[in-house]
């Protein structure tokens, strides 16, 4: 049965890394119908280049429920088996991760993006399995807001963390905010994958 990660208790300055400027309206995330777009309240989020050492000089802002090396997973909405584990991630350092089983599904909460906001990229692995993790897209007040697009998959090298690829965020070709929800989806039968570090591109250069 679906349910809704709550947020932990973190340490202030933990809290003040969230990406809070980005997110809106958690709620939202379960609408039945697709709403009219609300932007109000987007505002320009704070930009990192936390690729760099992979030689990727873009700038991103974390996906909402994310402090930077820890999927939080405040306002997301997990069904099919997926959970928040703690593990060891890339840097050696244990924090929490997504996990994403065969079936499972992990839904954002909506957040706003611009036709300037193309690609999504993150940390992923294969537990088990090599299927890997489709990106679904749904933008308030369109067509796909009920049946999310799949934009492709995010794919692990066997057990090692890895830098996905950049995957399309097909954002509507329209000027202004619009407001975004991800569906991650795991692929295959008997597989496992977890992520984190789930970020998102503004392209600015």
């Amino acid at each position: 049965m679906p349910y809704i990660v709550r947020p932990r208790r973190f340490p202030s300055g933990a809290v003040a890394a969230c990406t809070a400027l980005l997110v809106f309206g958690a709620a939202s995330a379960q609408a039945a119908t697709s709403p009219a777009k609300e932007t109000s309240q987007c505002k320009e989020p704070t930009l990192t280049q936390p690729f760099q050492y992979a030689g990727d000089s873009n700038y991103y802002v974390l996906a909402p429920g994310q402090t930077p090396g820890n999927f939080e997973g405040t306002g997301w909405t997990l069904s099919g088996g997926a959970s928040i584990k703690k593990t060891t991630l890339q840097n050696g350092s244990t924090s929490y991760v997504l996990d994403l089983p065969s079936g499972s599904k992990a839904v954002s909460p909506t957040f706003c993006v611009t036709n300037e906001y193309p690609t999504a990229r993150t940390l992923v692995r294969n537990v088990t399995g090599s299927e890997g993790v489709y990106l679904n897209v749904s933008y308030e007040g369109t067509s796909n807001w009920n049946k999310p697009k799949n934009t492709g998959q995010f794919h692990g090298n066997k057990t090692e963390w890895t830098l996905s690829g950049s995957l399309n965020l097909q954002p509507e070709n329209v000027t202004g905010w619009q407001v975004l929800r991800l569906t991650l989806a795991a692929g295959g039968k008997k597989s496992d994958f977890q992520l984190y570090n789930l970020y998102i591109d503004p392209y600015r250069r």
